[in-house]
C-alpha cells in the first residue's frame, strides 16, 4: 500500500502454494522508482536480514537491480519496482521487478567504461541470475548464496498490509 505521503510497508510473510517446493517464504515491498528510493531498499534489507557477510551481498545486488530499473525501465520515469526476497534453503533469491522498457537488461563488457557494471557485480555475487517479462514490466533475479545453513526467516509483523502489485490501477 502507498500512502499519500509516499511511505510504504513492508509485505507479509508468504508462503509458496502447496507443492511448490521450489520457493520458500517471502516478503516484498514497493518503492517508488527514484534515486532516493535506494536508501530504503537497503534500510529494509538489512532490518529483513541478520548481519553477516551474505546479507551485504544481497544488499548490493538489490541495490544495482533496483538503480537499473529506476535508470533504465519505465520505473524511472514517474514509475514504481518492487523487491522481493525468497527464502529457497542454502541460497536468498532477491528479485526486482519493473514497469518494463522496449529492450532487456545487458552485460556492459567493456572495463573502460563509466558505467553499466551493475550486471557484472550482480553476477559476480550470485549463484545464478535470471530474467522474464517484456517491454510491460521485467523481473530480474538474482540467487545469493548464504552458506551451509539456511538464512533465518524473519517474522513478519501481522497488522502490515501487503502493498497493490499495481499502484496506478484504480484504488
Amino acid at each position: 500500500m502507498v500512502h499519500a505521503n509516499g511511505s510504504t510497508h513492508d509485505a507479509k510473510v508468504s508462503r509458496p502454494p502447496p507443492g511448490d517446493a521450489s520457493s520458500g517464504p517471502s516478503q516484498r515491498r514497493l518503492f517508488r522508482g527514484e534515486e532516493r528510493e535506494l536508501h530504503r531498499v537497503r534500510s529494509w534489507l538489512a532490518g529483513l536480514l541478520p548481519d553477516c557477510p551474505a546479507r551485504d551481498d544481497l544488499i548490493s545486488v538489490a541495490v544495482e537491480l533496483g538503480t537499473n530499473a529506476i535508470r533504465h525501465t519505465l520505473s524511472g520515469r514517474g514509475g514504481w519496482f518492487t523487491v522481493e526476497v525468497t527464502w529457497h534453503g542454502p541460497v536468498v533469491r532477491v528479485a526486482v521487478a519493473d514497469d518494463g522498457a522496449a529492450t532487456g537488461p545487458r552485460v556492459n563488457g567493456d572495463a573502460m567504461s563509466d558505467g553499466g557494471r551493475g550486471l557484472v557485480i550482480v553476477h559476480a555475487l550470485s549463484t545464478r541470475t535470471g530474467v522474464s517479462g517484456n517491454h510491460f514490466g521485467r523481473t530480474v533475479w538474482a540467487e545469493i548464496p548464504w552458506g551451509p545453513d539456511p538464512a533465518p526467516i524473519p517474522v513478519a509483523a501481522p497488522d502490515r498490509p501487503i502493498p497493490a502489485a499495481n499502484p496506478r490501477a484504480g484504488g
